[in-house]
């Protein structure tokens, strides 16, 4: 998809999405026994008939080209004690630290953060490419959540919390 989108339009949404808060997350998979995960902001859920969400993932990451094979990918919201697990997920000079500690890891299924504010295993059942990202949906197969209702936040550019 080519687009000639004027470049102060570009600029001015820039800024505008900067005022609007996010949860911050990491996107797991399984690849051949390895596990793989990306920060991302862009998550929505779609339907609670069946339970859905969406997840958008810029083409240029290093999970793109791989979340068009995968059967199931997870989607771990981070609390906002978890702002580390965040940056780490978000640098790839991190790699070898992303699964270290507080993780299930058996490659059967997507890892899944122990302490998250939520997890959601997801079904990949469709995907499509949009500008510099794609949209994969996923419909939910497995929820946990914590007790305590603390999410990470994306605003501005900084994290933050909700509360």
């Amino acid at each position: 998809m080519t687009t000639d989108t004027d470049p102060a339009l570009q600029e001015t949404f820039r800024q505008a999405m900067r005022r609007v808060a996010s949860t911050v997350n990491v996107i797991t998979v399984c690849i051949g026994g390895t596990p793989m995960g990306i920060t991302a902001t862009a998550m929505s859920s779609i339907s609670v008939d069946p339970p859905s969400l969406l997840v958008c993932i810029n083409r240029t990451a290093s999970m793109h080209g791989v979340m068009g094979d995968v059967s199931h990918f997870r989607v771990n919201v981070l609390h906002r004690d978890q702002e580390e697990m965040a940056r780490i997920f978000a640098d790839r000079r991190h790699q070898a630290l992303r699964f270290a500690s507080g993780w299930t890891v058996d490659c059967e299924r997507p890892p899944r953060l122990i302490d998250a504010q939520a997890s959601f295993l997801c079904r990949r059942i469709d995907h499509h490419g949009f500008g510099t990202h794609s949209i994969f949906i996923g419909q939910v197969e497995e929820v946990t959540f914590r007790g305590d209702v603390h999410p990470l936040v994306y605003v501005d550019g900084q994290y933050g919390s909700a509360r």
